[in-house]
């Protein structure tokens, strides 16, 4: 394959990443507005936002098997294509079940492209025989803060929430439209194993379970217990990544809501996502750098630590602006949680490195499922406020649980550590 084929390649899968990023991104700084227009309670909107994880965790494991049969180039598209165009539909459900279906529709076709725009990232890096799959998901970062800038400034202009969306939605799709040809052709490799750089590819896949270690028929949590990868320290990982999912999600995701609880003018109700996403962004492209320098688990604690440190702060203060920084250090500081924990679980002693990423993988899903529910039910009773306080406590657990990332054996240098 040709040099230039091989960067049209990597063009069209970063415009997968920023596509994706967007799309999920562009509604979440409106969220206060949907409940407000829906009429609902912040209990009804954490159960809505559990069933868009829950339509992920029931299409996930089928990724593995629709990319080996039609390829993860056009499985990409598809799924993008059968997605975006419905998040429009936000704009006019009639109530909360209506929210809910469209949230599982997205949850699942966004978990089936996302594992396989990462399985075609990795074809795409093995024609650069070096790492650039982190910056693919710096590009969904971007996406995601493109989205909410977009979000945010739509509700300061006074655009309607169906207007922005349906603009949103025509742009990603006709981005991925003109960029698709540009995929790699042909059927994508029997496994992910087969290069030197397995292991770090591997670990690379952040929030996923590995396509090609998940069966075809649904049992994909069941298939990798029977490889007896369910044990002790995965367990104990993926509690480590649920809690992580915590700090990253909750405060974005319902910032909105709780900036409107605070009566926070319009204007600046979606800047605390913007925040949060920003911070994240920088965060994955700056965190390898600080891991090379500090270690890995002196920079997870000290993250953790000043994650809860700023968020209790920010809730106490009560200001918008308070809540804003709490939102950008939450987002900075967990940036290398995922890859940190990744790269543990695929150097377990005694088990394969697919079925240690795949369970841990697995297991942190719990945590899309479960948060939403649990904080909109404390939201519910005591305020938004309490319900965002569980990314504080959530990040005060992870300083001491972080030791479990030093557990078993010692992972190899970073791929950032080569000589490229």
């Amino acid at each position: 394959m040709t040099k230039d084929a091989a960067h049209r390649a990597r063009i069209a899968v970063s415009a997968l990443f920023i596509a994706n990023g967007l799309s999920l991104a562009v509604w979440v700084p409106r969220l206060a507005d949907i409940q407000s227009d829906l009429a609902i309670s912040d209990l009804e909107v954490g159960i809505a936002l559990a069933a868009g994880a829950a339509g992920g965790l029931i299409m996930g494991p089928w990724a593995g098997w629709a990319a080996g049969k039609w390829g993860s180039a056009r499985v990409s598209v598809v799924t993008l294509l059968l997605f975006a165009p419905m998040t429009p539909l936000l704009a006019f459900v009639p109530g909360v079940w209506a929210f809910a279906a469209v949230l599982l529709w997205i949850g699942g076709m966004d978990a089936v492209m996302d594992a396989a725009m990462n399985a075609h990232s990795l074809r795409v890096q093995k024609l650069y025989k070096r790492s650039i799959i982190n910056a693919f998901h710096g590009y969904w970062a971007l996406g995601a803060v493109t989205g909410g800038l977009i979000g945010a400034g739509s509700a300061v202009i006074g655009a309607s929430l169906a207007l922005t969306l349906i603009v949103t939605a025509i742009f990603t799709v006709g981005t991925v439209l003109l960029t698709a040809r540009w995929l790699l052709p042909g059927p994508d490799p029997d496994s992910h194993l087969e290069s030197d750089l397995a292991v770090e590819d591997e670990t690379d896949q952040l929030s996923m379970a590995d396509p090609s270690s998940v069966s075809p028929d649904g049992s994909g949590f069941l298939a990798i217990a029977r490889k007896r990868a369910l044990t002790p320290l995965t367990a104990t990982l993926g509690l480590f990544t649920v809690l992580a999912v915590v700090v990253e999600m909750i405060p974005g995701q319902w910032s909105s809501i709780y900036l409107t609880s605070i009566d926070t003018p319009s204007q600046f109700i979606g800047v605390a996502f913007v925040a949060s996403t920003a911070g994240l962004t920088i965060g994955r492209f700056t965190g390898d750098r600080l891991v090379d320098r500090f270690g890995e688990l002196r920079v997870v604690r000290v993250g953790m630590a000043s994650a809860a440190i700023v968020l209790t702060a920010g809730l106490l203060v009560g200001s918008a602006w308070a809540f804003v920084i709490a939102c950008f250090v939450a987002g900075y500081s967990v940036a290398t949680l995922f890859p940190a924990a990744m790269r543990a679980a695929a150097h377990i002693p005694g088990i394969k490195p697919a079925a240690g990423v795949s369970m841990v993988s697995w297991l942190s899903r719990a945590g899309f499922v479960a948060a939403p529910i649990v904080v909109g039910a404390i939201a519910n009773t005591w305020g938004p406020g309490w319900g965002i306080a569980c990314a504080a406590a959530a990040a005060a657990v992870l300083v001491p649980l972080s030791a479990v990332l030093t557990r078993g054996a010692t992972p190899p240098t970073h791929l950032s550590e080569r000589s490229l």
